[in-house]
């Protein structure tokens, strides 16, 4: 299917007309520390369970905490069917860009 790279800013937009699933891939204790609202939290460490979980028909997006982990399972998903997008800067971007809307 397709890969994409998407921005903070995008986020929301793609959600409502895509239809889109946040997945956060950090760890359980990062995502607790702090995630994106409505993001499902699902490990890299279980990258084995993600075929059988996701589903090809849905658009996915996926971050980390930085971008380079989620940018490699986006191109893994992207390359097995899935209409995949990952958040450039991760976390960490989604975070500022958050903290520059109030």
């Amino acid at each position: 299917m397709t890969f994409a790279v998407v921005y903070p800013k995008d986020i929301e937009r793609l959600r409502i007309e895509k239809r889109s699933i946040l997945v956060d891939i950090r760890s359980r204790n990062d995502y607790r520390d702090g995630h994106w609202e409505g993001a499902i939290n699902y490990p890299e460490e279980d990258i084995e369970d993600y075929t059988k979980v996701l589903l090809k028909k849905r658009p996915i997006i996926v971050y980390c905490q930085h971008g380079g982990s989620s940018m490699q399972l986006a191109r893994l998903l992207g390359r097995n069917g899935y209409d995949v997008g990952s958040v450039v800067g991760g976390y960490e971007a989604m975070r500022k860009y958050k903290e520059g809307k109030k």
